[in-house]
């Protein structure tokens, strides 16, 4: 393989990683605690966009902050399911192979 072919080889990469990021943008999953007293809304980056707090929830920090970390760990669950989904095929990953995110 000579230089030129490692050049458009590295080129081709960057593109892929350009649509693997851009499609890593557009997921949004929801997560939930189990009770459904706090919702939380996460990107495909891992980022956390929206966190809603049911209001019987205010009088107890305990249970609050239980629910929140539940709500999140559901949500970034799912972001892991849709990246593995949406971007294994993308990739060109044979099946079983496990993504580093």
């Amino acid at each position: 393989m000579g230089l030129m072919d490692k050049m458009k080889q590295a080129k081709d990469m960057y593109g892929n990683m350009k649509k693997i990021q851009q499609e890593l943008n557009k997921i949004q999953v929801t997560g939930k605690a189990s009770n459904n007293l706090v919702t939380v809304i996460a990107k495909g980056n891992h980022s956390i966009i929206s966190i809603k707090i049911d209001d019987s929830l205010s009088h107890n920090t305990r249970d609050l902050e239980k629910h929140i970390l539940d709500a999140c760990n559901d949500a970034l669950t799912k972001v892991d399911q849709e990246i593995k989904t949406k971007m294994g095929g993308l990739m060109n990953m044979p099946s079983g192979f496990k993504l580093p995110f």
